[in-house]
């Protein structure tokens, strides 16, 4: 009896491991409802007018953790979380962090009356050729993507989230405080 405690102490010592960082990161991502993106491949740059006329480029938001919202005024499930993207971007307000809300539709005057119907504030970039969301690999909407701070894809998901909810909140805030 006592031979057998010993070899299951010891089993478990040799083969017992400690949770990683990464697998705590990974629960995290879930927790989110987000798809880790493990590989740290560096996320697509990108140069897209804003709705109201101002250049974005991707490549000057380096050292911000983004969230970068592929969205279309038809999409119902767009619509849907579209108020919690703005609360979160109130959430993190003039911190390392940026929402861009990219759309691939073409009526700019059907998109601005979308935005002032539902109060956003963020920015809102137009991708009329859908190269951005081709480059990102976009099949469904809506479908987001989080970038690090280093540029490179933390995570992506398609489909609605409750984007305030203390699940994102705390990814992101992860993400900002991450040192790599």
């Amino acid at each position: 009896m006592i031979a057998r405690m010993i070899i299951l102490l010891v089993w478990g010592l040799v083969h017992f491991e400690p949770r990683s960082a990464e697998a705590d990161s990974m629960q995290m991502y879930a927790a989110a409802g987000m798809k880790a993106v493990s590989d740290e491949r560096p996320a697509p740059s990108f140069r897209l007018t804003s709705l109201d006329g101002t250049p974005v480029d991707s490549m000057q938001l380096r050292g911000k953790v983004l969230l970068v919202n592929f969205w279309a005024t038809w999409c119902g499930p767009c619509k849907e979380e579209m108020p919690a993207l703005e609360r979160l971007k109130s959430i993190f307000a003039n911190k390392e962090f940026e929402l861009l809300a990219v759309t691939t539709d073409q009526q700019r005057e059907g998109i601005r009356k979308y935005v002032a119907t539902l109060g956003l504030h963020f920015p809102v970039l137009i991708d009329e050729r859908k190269e951005v969301s081709a480059a990102f690999g976009v099949r469904g909407l809506p479908t987001t993507v989080l970038i690090d701070k280093q540029g490179r894809m933390a995570a992506l998901v398609v489909g609605p989230r409750q984007w305030d909810g203390p699940e994102s909140v705390t990814l992101i805030q992860a993400l900002m405080d991450a040192q790599r």
